[in-house]
């Protein structure tokens, strides 16, 4: 690449391992792209306060986002978009399972976490990411970057009916059984957009790295998708361009080395996706 390319970023599975290292090499690589005249974003679907200690060690203090695309972050840290639910939408999605005892969700708003149980053991990631669990009070009801549903058998039947029911909405239904509901204008590649728009970057010129299904809209409208892993999405790796290694074997790494040493753009990684 001879021109300056925008990177744009996933976190979990792509830069992140497993275990939720951000392995040395990938961290280095991305400091040498940076040095090289490219520029660094984040897209994640992590809340700001799970995010911030990779963005502090990645040194990305200028436009990205959280929960998914719903909150874009500007120069100085300020934010500059929040798409939210309102209200009155939040209480459509969950009024059909307010009934429902043994089904536990939370109302995301910014780091809290409104769920039924704070003491459910599927609410112990919240716990460990810098989050705040508190009890939801059907009665007031409000604003929320997103609902989750906690992983449970029925999930995939309640995602079929909530987008027959509210097709505005935009759902993602995890391998984990998690099913997230945001608004339809907080996803990824729309914060993509705005962030290339604020770095005068042309679409032609970012390139977006991601596994998850939550990063097929910034895969799509990126100049240039890589899916990352062996576990990405199908949909991820059908709209990417190429397919590279997990974040455990140095996946990004190794396509920053040899993207920016001088080896053809469409070179895929021998064996990368093995």
């Amino acid at each position: 690449m001879d021109s300056p390319r925008l990177l744009a970023f996933d976190l979990d599975r792509t830069l992140v391992t497993d275990d939720y290292r951000l392995p040395l090499r990938i961290e280095e690589s991305i400091r040498e792209a940076r040095r090289c005249g490219h520029l660094v974003t984040v897209l994640t679907g992590r809340p700001r306060a799970a995010a911030l200690p990779y963005l502090e060690q990645l040194e990305v203090d200028g436009p990205h986002s959280v929960n998914h695309g719903a909150m874009v972050y500007g120069f100085a840290g300020e934010l500059i978009r929040r798409t939210r639910l309102e209200a009155s939408i939040v209480a459509q999605v969950l009024q059909p399972y307010l009934s429902v005892a043994d089904l536990d969700f939370s109302c995301v708003v910014d780091d809290m976490l409104y769920v039924r149980d704070p003491d459910d053991d599927r609410w112990s990631w919240a716990h460990s990411r810098n989050r705040l669990v508190k009890i939801f009070d059907p009665e007031e009801v409000v604003n929320a970057d997103k609902v989750i549903f906690a992983a449970d058998e029925r999930t995939a039947e309640i995602e079929r009916e909530i987008v027959a029911r509210l097709p505005q909405l935009v759902t993602y239904l995890w391998g984990d059984g998690y099913l997230e509901v945001t608004g339809a204008d907080a996803d990824k590649g729309g914060a993509l957009k705005l962030i290339a728009d604020l770095l005068e970057v042309p679409r032609e010129a970012t390139v977006a790295f991601g596994d998850g299904l939550n990063d097929v809209t910034m895969i799509s409208w990126a100049g240039r998708g890589v899916a990352v892993g062996p576990n990405a999405h199908p949909k991820v790796v059908a709209g990417a361009d190429e397919h590279i290694a997990a974040p455990e074997e140095d996946g990004v790494a190794l396509w920053i080395e040899q993207n920016l040493t001088g080896a053809p753009v469409g070179e895929r990684l021998e064996g990368a996706s093995s």
